[in-house]
């Protein structure tokens, strides 16, 4: 193929991979993408290979992300031009594993080679292990969410999303040896090894018991706009349609706000609006989650307040970076203040905190962007029951990413076999079964009242008992594996 036309499709062939997951959730084309990436690369050498990931990476991350141009300019007020400079920095970064692992492959075992089908789950796998770590971490986009409504999601369970991942890369392995070699020897095995697999796998929920007592709950979507929502003359406003609707949704064990529901910080309410809220919950029997900010510190915190019944706090523990905190030198700020760019630091919340409990069932509590880290939601659900997550997702508008987010939280509930309760101001407001399974949704940008009784879980699936360990190990070895092979045969060779 002409190098124009190779370079001009590997972009697309990214693009295109993103139509896997939500909304759409054509997941077979994840594997299809990335097996006709690799077959556009298989002839070059391992530098113009690894070019040739980066393009494809580019393409991914740029389609996939471009909602963070709404948040950071259209709400966040940065500059439109400097909205899109930080979309396409995060992804030419992002890109930058695909990229090592088309051209480390090329180098260690050749694009063509039977090993690719060992070779490509490992690295692929690594690599999406590395980048929900570093840097504090972005797995976003992990090829394993692709799979959340197939019956192979119930592997999750065991293996985390990365597992998902694993299996993908597989079947992309396979297709790129089709591509070059004819059938590969895999493919019998594959397309019948992996679907029978799902079938023998156990539902999420069978690896923890459900609990006697069920748990009424009821998650309260305000639906107030992020152009709107901080403005002084809609605070009032805010405060109302919050109390009126949870008036409505009494009786009820629980009621779950979104994230920092009200703009008014805690010692600004404390004494006034929560004490009455936690006055007439009480005289209820019931308890709320309320998103509010909390100063302390000299700090904001980004928090959740239980008032009523149960009494308690949790603040966000897992802050996005150049969102809630900005991991920069001193002497940059004031370039940051050049540019127009608002920025404010958040403080992090303490990694152990006193658990709040609802009817005395302990609940898992992660605010936003904490959920999409299944090992950190796996660790803490450990003595939970229930899984909440309260988010805010109006800071992308009508975009794919509200999609995306239900999504990430559905998985949650997979690896964890727990029921989950997710509350956005806009929606997507959700209650998610312990199977993963959507239960009932409400419509976004629209005031609205999901009420649900959810069975609590506990025990453990195996996947909380050892996390992403395996994997780590089982990637290392295998890459380490192929390293000592290379340098052994002193070449690159195509068996």
């Amino acid at each position: 193929m002409n190098s124009t036309l190779r370079y001009a499709a590997l972009p697309l062939l990214g693009a295109s991979a993103i139509a896997a997951f939500a909304p759409l959730g054509w997941w077979p084309l994840w594997p299809l993408a990335l097996a006709l990436a690799l077959r556009l690369s298989v002839e070059l050498p391992p530098l113009r290979a690894a070019l040739a990931g980066w393009l494809f990476g580019l393409g991914h991350f740029i389609t996939g992300l471009y909602w963070t141009v709404i948040s950071t300019h259209v709400y966040g007020g940065a500059p439109a031009w400097l909205g899109v400079m930080l979309c396409v920095v995060l992804s030419a970064f992002l890109a930058l594993y695909p990229a090592l692992v088309f051209g480390g492959l090329q180098r260690l075992v050749g694009l063509r080679s039977h090993w690719m089908l060992l070779a490509l789950p490992a690295a692929w796998v690594f690599a999406e292990l590395v980048r929900g770590w570093f840097f504090s971490g972005f797995p976003w986009f992990s090829a394993g969410y692709a799979l959340t409504d197939t019956a192979l999601a119930r592997l999750a369970a065991v293996t985390g999303v990365f597992g998902l991942s694993a299996a993908l890369c597989l079947w992309a392995a396979i297709l790129l040896l089709l591509f070059v070699r004819g059938r590969p020897p895999a493919l019998p095995v594959a397309l019948t090894g992996l679907p029978v697999l799902a079938a023998l796998l156990p539902v999420p929920s069978a690896w923890t018991t459900a609990v006697d007592q069920p748990l009424r709950a009821v998650l309260v979507q305000g639906s107030v706009e992020q152009h709107l929502k901080w403005r002084p003359e809609m605070r009032q406003p805010t405060l109302d349609r919050y109390w009126q609707m949870s008036e409505a949704a009494l009786p009820a064990d629980l009621l779950v706000w979104p994230e920092v529901a009200i703009t008014y910080s805690y010692d600004q309410v404390r004494d006034s609006y929560l004490r009455d809220l936690d006055e007439r919950l009480k005289g209820e029997g019931a308890s709320a989650l309320v998103g509010i900010t909390v100063r302390e510190h000299g700090l904001p915190y980004n928090s959740v307040i239980a008032v009523g019944a149960v009494q308690g706090r949790y603040d966000k523990r897992h802050l996005v970076p150049f969102g809630e905190y900005f991991p920069i030198p001193d002497w940059l700020r004031p370039i940051m203040d050049v540019l127009g760019t608002p920025y404010s630091d958040l403080g992090f919340g303490a990694s152990e905190q006193t658990p709040i409990r609802v009817q005395d069932q302990r609940l898992s509590i992660s605010i936003c962007f904490e959920d999409v880290f299944g090992d950190e939601v796996a660790r803490d659900a450990r003595e939970a029951s229930v899984l909440v997550n309260m988010t805010n997702d109006a800071w992308f508008a009508d975009s794919t990413a509200p999609h995306q987010h239900l999504q990430i939280a559905r998985m949650r509930a997979i690896e964890t076999g727990r029921p989950l309760l997710r509350t956005a101001n806009t929606g997507i407001s959700a209650v998610i079964s312990a199977d993963g399974e959507i239960e009932s949704r409400t419509a976004q940008f629209e005031p609205a009242l999901l009420p649900a009784v959810i069975t609590p879980r506990i025990g453990q699936t195996p996947y909380m008992r050892v996390f992403n360990q395996p994997l780590w190990w089982a990637c290392t070895l295998i890459l380490l594996g192929l390293v000592i092979r290379a340098w052994r045969l002193g070449e690159n060779p195509d068996v």
